[in-house]
């Protein structure tokens, strides 16, 4: 192996991944690989020198980036690109960005945020993690072993500019982690109250919400209460926290302060029955209230909403549906 490659083993262990990212976790190589897969040092410093690492994805979503498991010099940089399709990839960029070593720290974890791309994969698709130098003492870690041995990831990694076919004996392998904005449809949580009708209002959407409004989304309110008065509102945070003082009633404030409320409405349906019903067209009031708590919004946003509707028989003459969770795409 040639010194310009800086292949190094190290056999120690290390710190793990955080975990800061919303999405989630798809493929993972992590660092340091279970034995006897040995932990190797690739070059990420000679700007001659182009890795790929081809991953195949698990999961049907838009790609929200990737963690790599960085050494080197403090301050030393690589450049770090994604191109959709097997390697070795000479196909268009679809997302390029910078990783920069924070500090002297063996193995430490950087983040690379890509969801802005709006890289839309399904399952079974494959794409290149690339990564460039900048002739900066930048390096990356990753595993070793030698074939016919199991790797720790089966996929190929690739030294160009010119691979004709995975680096050296195929046995070495990039560490990484990406993490997937999956197409989860939006989450229910915390408790709907029982009206005095015994109405449980149930929170509802047709899609997530799209920074770009690339698709509708509309929130639901079903068994509310006939013939009341209403409004929809969110916030940044989840409770719950018992609606009325000393235990009494049933419902709960899902959503934590600070919030925003949207435009009030009428339930419709029957008084006295459970037939009402409330509905918020998410992209449209978004569009009308342009200052609102949380704009601008990003891919992975979490926004936390929840019904309030008059209830004259209940505490504080109110009643709460139960909250529902949405994510933004992009």
């Amino acid at each position: 192996m040639t010194s310009s490659l800086r292949l190094a083993f190290t056999l120690a262990l290390f710190g793990s991944v955080a975990s800061a990212q919303t999405g989630v976790l798809d493929q993972s190589n992590a660092f340091p690989p279970p034995p006897p897969i040995q932990t190797a040092s690739f070059n990420g410093s000679a700007s001659s020198l182009e890795w790929q690492q081809e991953v195949r994805c698990g999961l049907t979503g838009v790609l929200e980036g990737f963690s790599l498991f960085l050494n080197g010099s403090a301050g030393s940089t690589m450049d770090v690109r994604v191109r959709v399709g097997a390697g070795w990839n000479t196909g268009p960029i679809a997302f390029q960005g910078v990783a920069t070593k924070t500090n002297s720290n063996f193995n430490e974890v950087v983040f690379i945020d890509c969801s802005s791309a709006g890289i839309a994969l399904n399952a079974n698709d494959v794409f290149v993690i690339e990564i460039q130098g900048n002739n900066t003492g930048g390096s990356f870690l990753g595993s070793y072993i030698a074939p016919p041995a199991a790797p720790s990831y089966p996929n190929f990694l690739y030294l160009g500019p010119n691979a004709t076919g995975c680096f050296a004996d195929c046995g070495w392998r990039m560490s990484f982690e990406t993490y997937m904005l999956a197409n989860v449809p939006p989450t229910a949580y915390c408790t709907a109250g029982t009206t005095t009708n015994g109405c449980n209002a149930s929170m509802s959407a047709n899609n997530q919400p799209s920074v770009s409004f690339a698709n509708s989304c509309t929130i639901n309110v079903a068994n509310v209460e006939g013939q009341r008065t209403g409004i929809m509102f969110y916030g940044l945070q989840a409770l719950p926290q018992a609606w009325c003082p000393g235990g009494v009633g049933s419902s709960f404030l899902c959503v934590k302060p600070p919030t925003q409320r949207s435009f009030p409405q009428t339930s419709g349906g029957t008084n006295a029955t459970c037939t009402g019903s409330l509905a918020l067209d998410w992209n449209a009031f978004q569009q009308a209230t342009p200052g609102a708590l949380g704009t601008p919004w990003s891919a992975g946003d979490k926004v936390y909403v929840q019904a309030w509707f008059r209830d004259p028989g209940a505490c504080r003459t109110t009643s709460l549906s139960n909250g529902l969770e949405l994510t933004y795409r992009p």
